[in-house]
């Protein structure tokens, strides 16, 4: 009898394994089909602009797990999905970053709910496909992961500079810094502010920090030279970075652009209206 039940136990255990086994073949085979039909794209259709180089893909294994455990797989996909993200995002076209919106999306959705990496890279997908607001909301997001992530905080900061709202920016971007000081992202805005604001000294440590990340960009150098001279006229400093009017970056915008409140009052203004409403 025992024998009998012992039987029954193994052959149920190892029926129920099989089953985890097929599961996760099928949710492996979709995931590799769907990146597969994204690189298939990226050949066909993007191949016109040629994205920033990116680092092949990597896998690490957690905890000595062979190639083929659930660990390593996740790992795998992540870093397919970041990669294939990234590379549509650089191509700087709004058509492409919808793209990647849908596959880092997905990533989080599918993959890892939790990786910071996921929330960026949505994050500058959405800002390029011309969401601002979302982009803001989904930074947010990854930032209650990981709070010290400066190219979250910077991104919301061309977020609201997308949105009119230029204090808003300067605030994030300088909240950016204070997470690090040499961020190029943040810098690239705020040095340029700081010297209109005449805030020499901020601008001039700025523009050494682009400088030094990349001694050929011309404006770079010349805005260094103006730092240097204590030289914030905004003509100048136009023909390298346009600015909005100074007393914008002190009086931020009544509504929070990316607040539910600004939301709807857009989508009130701009909802197209139905049939029954024109009659």
């Amino acid at each position: 009898m025992k024998r009998t039940i012992r039987t029954v136990v193994s052959v149920a255990v190892s029926f129920g394994f099989v089953i985890l086994l097929i599961q996760s073949y099928r949710h492996q085979r979709e995931t590799d089909r769907r990146l597969a039909e994204v690189q298939k794209e990226l050949r066909d259709g993007s191949a016109t602009t040629k994205a920033e180089a990116q680092p092949s893909p990597r896998v690490v294994i957690v905890n000595e797990a062979s190639i083929g455990s659930e660990a390593a797989q996740k790992q795998n996909n992540l870093d397919q999905i970041l990669t294939i993200g990234w590379q549509l995002v650089n191509s700087r076209k709004p058509n492409e970053a919808a793209k990647a919106v849908t596959i880092f999306s997905e990533g989080i959705s599918n993959v890892d709910p939790n990786s910071p990496e996921l929330y960026n890279g949505l994050g500058r997908a959405l800002l390029i496909a011309g969401k601002p607001r979302e982009a803001i909301l989904t930074w947010r997001k990854g930032l209650a992961l990981a709070p010290q992530v400066s190219d979250m905080q910077s991104g919301i900061g061309w977020a609201y500079w997308w949105l009119n709202d230029p204090c808003r920016a300067s605030q994030a971007w300088q909240r950016a810094l204070a997470m690090n000081p040499h961020s190029v992202d943040a810098w690239s805005a705020m040095a340029w502010i700081d010297l209109a604001l005449q805030r020499y000294d901020k601008a001039k440590n700025g523009f050494q920090e682009l400088v030094q990340f990349d001694p050929s960009q011309k404006p770079w150098a010349m805005g260094l030279s103006l730092a240097r001279a204590h030289n914030g006229d905004e003509k100048q400093i136009a023909q390298f970075f346009s600015l909005p009017p100074l007393e914008r970056f002190t009086q931020p915008l009544p509504i929070d652009p990316a607040s539910e409140q600004a939301s709807a009052i857009h989508n009130a203004t701009y909802a197209v209206p139905s049939e029954e409403s024109k009659q």
